[in-house]
Protein backbone atom coordinates (compact mmCIF):
# COMPACT_ATOMS: atom_id res chain seq x y z
CA UNK A 1 0.00 0.00 0.00
CA UNK A 2 1.68 3.25 -1.01
CA UNK A 3 1.46 6.39 0.83
CA UNK A 4 -0.99 9.03 -1.22
CA UNK A 5 1.00 12.43 -1.93
CA UNK A 6 -1.99 14.72 -2.60
CA UNK A 7 -5.76 14.47 -1.37
CA UNK A 8 -8.76 15.95 -2.55
CA UNK A 9 -8.37 19.64 -0.59
CA UNK A 10 -4.49 20.03 -1.96
CA UNK A 11 -3.17 18.73 1.17
CA UNK A 12 -0.32 16.55 1.32
CA UNK A 13 -0.08 12.98 3.42
CA UNK A 14 3.05 12.65 5.15
CA UNK A 15 4.33 10.24 8.02
CA UNK A 16 3.71 11.98 11.49
CA UNK A 17 7.62 12.33 11.99
CA UNK A 18 8.08 14.45 9.45
CA UNK A 19 4.27 16.39 10.17
CA UNK A 20 5.66 17.62 13.74
CA UNK A 21 6.69 20.85 14.11
CA UNK A 22 10.73 21.11 14.41
CA UNK A 23 11.87 17.90 12.85
CA UNK A 24 14.02 18.44 10.55
CA UNK A 25 15.00 15.17 7.90
CA UNK A 26 19.29 14.85 8.87
CA UNK A 27 21.32 13.86 5.86
CA UNK A 28 24.12 11.43 7.87
CA UNK A 29 27.49 12.33 6.51
CA UNK A 30 30.05 9.66 6.85
CA UNK A 31 33.21 10.89 7.21
CA UNK A 32 36.00 8.95 4.70
CA UNK A 33 39.02 7.12 7.13
CA UNK A 34 41.32 9.65 5.59
CA UNK A 35 39.02 13.10 6.87
CA UNK A 36 38.69 10.74 10.54
CA UNK A 37 41.21 12.15 13.17
CA UNK A 38 42.06 11.03 16.42
CA UNK A 39 44.67 8.70 18.50
CA UNK A 40 45.99 5.47 17.55
CA UNK A 41 44.77 2.39 19.68
CA UNK A 42 48.56 1.95 19.49
CA UNK A 43 52.22 3.19 18.96
CA UNK A 44 53.13 2.76 15.60
CA UNK A 45 57.19 2.94 16.80
CA UNK A 46 56.11 0.55 19.68
CA UNK A 47 58.12 -2.94 19.52
CA UNK A 48 56.52 -6.63 19.36
CA UNK A 49 57.79 -9.07 21.33
CA UNK A 50 57.49 -12.76 21.04
CA UNK A 51 56.38 -14.60 24.12
CA UNK A 52 56.10 -18.27 22.17
CA UNK A 53 58.85 -20.36 20.87
CA UNK A 54 56.80 -21.95 18.05
CA UNK A 55 53.55 -20.78 16.35
CA UNK A 56 50.51 -21.41 18.07
CA UNK A 57 47.76 -21.10 15.34
CA UNK A 58 46.98 -23.69 13.17
CA UNK A 59 49.02 -24.67 9.86
CA UNK A 60 47.33 -23.63 7.24
CA UNK A 61 45.47 -21.00 8.36
CA UNK A 62 45.57 -17.25 7.99
CA UNK A 63 46.19 -16.17 11.46
CA UNK A 64 49.09 -18.47 11.22
CA UNK A 65 50.24 -16.85 8.29
CA UNK A 66 49.60 -13.31 10.18
CA UNK A 67 51.66 -15.11 13.26
CA UNK A 68 54.35 -15.92 10.91
CA UNK A 69 54.56 -11.89 10.36
CA UNK A 70 55.73 -11.45 13.94
CA UNK A 71 59.49 -10.86 14.60
CA UNK A 72 61.38 -10.26 17.87
CA UNK A 73 61.35 -6.53 17.90
CA UNK A 74 59.77 -5.81 14.67
CA UNK A 75 57.49 -2.38 15.17
CA UNK A 76 53.69 -2.41 15.35
CA UNK A 77 53.78 -0.20 11.84
CA UNK A 78 56.08 -2.54 9.93
CA UNK A 79 53.73 -5.33 10.99
CA UNK A 80 50.44 -3.13 9.95
CA UNK A 81 52.28 -2.46 6.58
CA UNK A 82 53.03 -6.17 5.82
CA UNK A 83 49.14 -6.97 6.29
CA UNK A 84 48.83 -7.27 9.87
CA UNK A 85 45.63 -5.40 11.78
CA UNK A 86 45.26 -4.08 15.14
CA UNK A 87 42.74 -6.94 15.93
CA UNK A 88 45.51 -9.64 15.85
CA UNK A 89 47.73 -7.52 17.74
CA UNK A 90 44.58 -7.41 20.32
CA UNK A 91 44.28 -11.30 20.23
CA UNK A 92 47.12 -12.69 20.59
CA UNK A 93 48.28 -10.09 23.80
CA UNK A 94 45.14 -11.21 25.50
CA UNK A 95 46.56 -14.72 24.75
CA UNK A 96 49.69 -14.14 25.88
CA UNK A 97 51.28 -14.82 22.81
CA UNK A 98 53.24 -11.70 22.22
CA UNK A 99 53.75 -8.13 24.51
CA UNK A 100 53.96 -5.05 22.93
CA UNK A 101 56.34 -2.27 24.49
CA UNK A 102 53.63 0.35 24.53
CA UNK A 103 51.15 -1.31 26.34
CA UNK A 104 52.82 -3.90 28.72
CA UNK A 105 55.49 -1.80 30.07
CA UNK A 106 55.70 -3.03 33.98
CA UNK A 107 53.69 -1.71 36.06
CA UNK A 108 50.98 -0.72 33.52
CA UNK A 109 47.57 -2.21 33.30
CA UNK A 110 47.24 -4.61 30.87
CA UNK A 111 43.95 -6.90 29.94
CA UNK A 112 45.49 -9.82 31.03
CA UNK A 113 48.91 -10.55 33.79
CA UNK A 114 50.31 -12.72 30.47
CA UNK A 115 51.29 -9.79 28.27
CA UNK A 116 54.29 -8.52 30.37
CA UNK A 117 57.05 -6.75 28.22
CA UNK A 118 60.65 -7.73 28.98
CA UNK A 119 62.28 -6.98 25.67
CA UNK A 120 65.69 -9.17 25.45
Amino acid sequence: MALSTSTHKGKSKTPKAVKAKGVKAKSKVVPTPREKQGTYKYDRDARIQLCVEKNPKREGSKGYKMFEIYKNGITIRDFLASGGRTIDIDWDRERGFIATEDRDKEGMASKTPKATFTLK
